[in-house]
Parts: structure tokens; C-alpha cells; sequence
């Protein structure tokens, strides 16, 4: 795929959004206060996920067919794609499930769905919802979100947690003010039953809280001015703590090559790069290194960009930027 969201046969892209296209184009706009059943089939999560049962030949005449005792493959309900091969024991929560989590939140709580969909043909899926919005400098506006993802793969565990988005670049960063991630969101392997309602009362009573702290340490970034050499030399400690696949330069190996691209968004190709509170600030030069991660940086696929981004080593490194930043604060 030359883009990040799963296209089915008919060319339908399953992912819903609301407010502004999304950069690649892709997806059904929904009106704001659009009904959870409405968002289940506009982002293409109408389907379930199945358990069906391994059958092989043990032998090379293949006479002796047997059902694997142990393990089960996944596969979609409506196309019979497989997704994944996991224990019988594996717990699957539905793609239904993910969006279904918010209904009480939009309703009571004052959150607003902003995007759901899936990626790599169903494997990932997700849904992120803005529970408050705020501005920086006058200008620069930042919402505090609540993403909710999982896997009918495997491979990874279901996950909700805080995270903000930066309208301008659209870049993502999590709302941790330490490595503490536990507070600021769960973890749940497939092994355990997904309870949407005691995860509900355990994690996201101090959201608003978080965001509006979240706040505070990003406007004192905006406020502590930093230099190209300053830049460079957070940079250089910043990737030799947390190095990350796509920023490895052969050539120069001293020297991670991400580092020059993000000295290049720093000083002013990035979005807003010019602007008050971010141009020569530690708040524009996090953006730099969100920016490059989200956008940018070298990947097999958009659709591993996007996972790395959102998921893997690419977000572990904008989280650890924002720390280190913080201890300038």
C-alpha cells in the first residue's frame, strides 16, 4: 500500500474522521456529533474477528490430516482474510469494541470522536478521541486525546492512553510528565478479558488533569530559548539514549542522519517552525523531533511509519525528548 489505511477491494478506506481531510486523502467524514453506530461502519470496523482451526498434513502423501490442538488462526468476517495465528486462549476484542468504549464518554464526558479505523488489512485497529483543547503562545493549538488500540494479529497488547496532537503538523505526543506511563493509560495483554467499564473508572479520571499539567510544561518549553549548537547537542544525547530504526547513518555512525533533518525543521522548514514560542525555543525544537518521527523518517511503508509512530520505537523516542526536555523546565 502506498498509504498507511486498510482499502478494501471496492477501493472503501476504513478509517472515519471528522474536521479537516487528513493529509493522505483517505476516509468518510462524519459530522461531529455522529452516532457511535454510524462511526462503526464509516470507519470500516463493521466486521468481527473470528477463531477457525488449523487443519495440516502430517504427512508428505497427505493422507493424515490433523487439527492443530494448540493454536487457532484469526480471520475476518467478511472477506476470510487471516489476520493472525494465536493460543486457543487468546481473548480478541472486536473492532466494534474499540469504538463502542467511547459511547458513554461522548455522551456524558464531553469527548468527541476525532478518528477510527484499522490498518495493515485489519490487523491493527484503533479510535482516538479530544477531550479538551488549549493554545500556546497565542497561537499554536494543542488538544489532549485518549487512543485506543489493539490487535487481531498477535503481536501486540490492547492499549489506551493519553496522548496530545498539534494541529498545526498534526504531530503526536504522549501526555506522561514521567516515565510513569501506567497513570496516564493501561496495558491489557489478550490473555486477560477486556472490561471496558472498570478500565474506564480506573484510567481516566485524571485525564483533564494531565492535559492541563501537560499544558504548563509545554508553555515553559515555549518560554526557554535554544540555540542551533543547543540543538544539536540535545539531539546528539537524545538519539545515542534512544536510538531508532530509519536514523542510522552507515556512513557517519557517530552521527545519526535524522539529526540534520530535524536541525532543518528546527531552524524553519517545520510547521509553525517560524512562529512565537516556537522559532529558536526547547517547545519548537520537540516538535522537530515529533515532526521528523511522524512525517519523515525513513520506513519500509507509510502504514510502518504510522505504526512506529503511534506505537513502536518511533514514539518511545518522542517521549523520551519530551523528557529530557523537561528537565530544562
Amino acid at each position: 500500500m502506498a498509504h498507511q489505511i486498510t482499502t478494501r477491494a471496492d477501493n472503501f478506506a476504513e478509517m472515519a474522521y471528522t474536521g479537516e481531510t487528513p493529509w493522505h486523502g483517505l476516509g468518510q467524514k462524519l459530522e461531529e456529533n455522529a452516532p457511535i453506530e454510524q462511526w462503526i461502519t464509516s470507519a470500516g470496523m463493521d466486521y468481527t474477528v473470528r477463531k477457525t482451526k488449523i487443519q495440516y498434513y502430517a504427512d508428505r502423501a497427505e493422507n493424515d490430516l490433523r487439527v492443530d490442538p494448540d493454536f487457532v488462526a484469526l480471520v475476518r468476517s467478511d472477506n476470510g482474510e487471516r489476520l493472525g495465528i494465536v493460543g486457543e486462549d487468546y481473548q480478541i476484542v472486536q473492532p466494534f469494541e474499540v469504538l463502542e468504549f467511547f459511547r458513554d464518554l461522548v455522551k456524558d464526558a464531553g469527548f468527541k470522536l476525532h478518528t477510527a479505523g484499522t490498518l495493515f488489512g485489519g490487523k491493527r485497529y484503533w479510535a482516538l478521541a479530544q477531550l479538551e483543547g488549549a493554545t500556546i503562545a497565542g497561537w499554536d493549538k494543542v488538544g489532549g486525546y485518549y487512543l485506543l488500540s489493539t490487535t487481531a494479529d498477535g503481536t501486540r497488547a490492547t492499549e489506551g492512553r493519553e496522548t496530545t496532537v498539534r494541529v498545526v503538523c498534526n504531530n503526536t505526543l504522549s501526555m506522561a510528565l514521567s516515565h510513569d506511563l501506567t497513570a496516564h493509560g493501561f496495558r491489557l495483554s489478550h490473555r486477560e478479558r477486556f472490561e471496558a467499564d472498570k478500565i474506564l473508572q480506573k484510567q481516566l479520571g485524571l485525564a483533564q488533569e494531565h492535559f492541563h499539567k501537560f499544558m504548563e510544561a509545554a508553555n515553559g518549553l515555549s518560554k526557554i530559548k535554544c540555540s542551533l549548537a543547543g540543538a544539536d547537542e540535545f539531539l546528539m544525547k537524545l538519539l545515542a539514549s534512544k536510538p531508532v530504526e530509519g536514523l542510522d547513518d552507515e556512513a557517519n555512525p557517530r552521527r545519526p542522519k535524522g539529526i540534520d533533518s530535524i536541525l532543518a525543521l528546527f531552524e524553519g522548514a517545520g510547521r509553525g517552525a517560524e512562529q512565537k514560542g516556537s522559532k529558536g525555543t526547547m517547545w519548537g525544537l520537540l516538535n522537530s523531533v515529533t515532526e521528523y518521527v511522524d512525517h519523515f523518517a525513513t520506513a519500509k511503508t507509510l502504514d510502518h511509519r504510522l505504526d512506529r509512530a503511534m506505537w513502536g520505537t518511533g514514539d518511545r523516542l518522542k517521549t523520551e525528548a519530551f523528557m529530557q526536555a523537561l528537565e530544562l523546565v
